[in-house]
């Protein structure tokens, strides 16, 4: 945060540091020095700037308790009406889905043949005579029978019965 007063400041002048009242005395003693209508001039003069520094200052220090709390109670306002919103949102896309979508599920399916769908697809997709079944049977004996057989015949074991 910035201080608004900060632009304002002249080096070439003194200062009491922090202490306000202090500095207002010595305006004080200044201003008695002056005639007395200079005096009215210059009071009014300087109550208006003493007036607009406390406004700025007080302003650029952020919102007080009483904003703060205003504040709080329109965040949970703005909260409450964002979730009511999102929740009739929801409620309307269900009402909708369940008054409408059955029926226009219906009527896309009403001039199709399901049936007629699935075969072709299945035929489309599954057809054997798209692959060389052969093909693939050979390529395996090839490179699996040997040790097939092998194994089967490792692991048989043989009677024999004398009788």
């Amino acid at each position: 945060m910035s201080n608004p007063v900060t632009p304002f400041r002249n080096d070439l002048f003194g200062s009491r540091g922090m202490d306000i009242q202090s500095a207002l005395d010595y305006a004080e003693v200044m201003f008695n020095t002056l005639s007395s209508t200079d005096q009215v001039a210059v009071r009014t003069a300087f109550g208006v700037l003493i007036n607009t520094i406390d406004s700025a200052v007080t302003q650029s220090q952020g919102p007080t308790p009483l904003e703060e709390a205003l504040f709080a109670i329109i965040d949970k306002r703005i909260a409450v009406l964002q979730i009511n919103t999102q929740v009739e949102i929801n409620a309307s896309i269900d009402d909708w889905m369940g008054n409408n979508l059955r029926d226009k599920m219906m009527d896309i399916l009403a001039n199709e043949d399901i049936d007629d769908d699935i075969s072709n697809w299945m035929s489309n997709n599954f057809d054997i005579t798209d692959y060389d079944v052969d093909g693939a049977i050979e390529s395996w004996m090839d490179n699996n029978i040997d040790d097939k057989l092998h194994e089967a015949v490792s692991n048989l074991n043989f009677t024999v019965v004398a009788r």
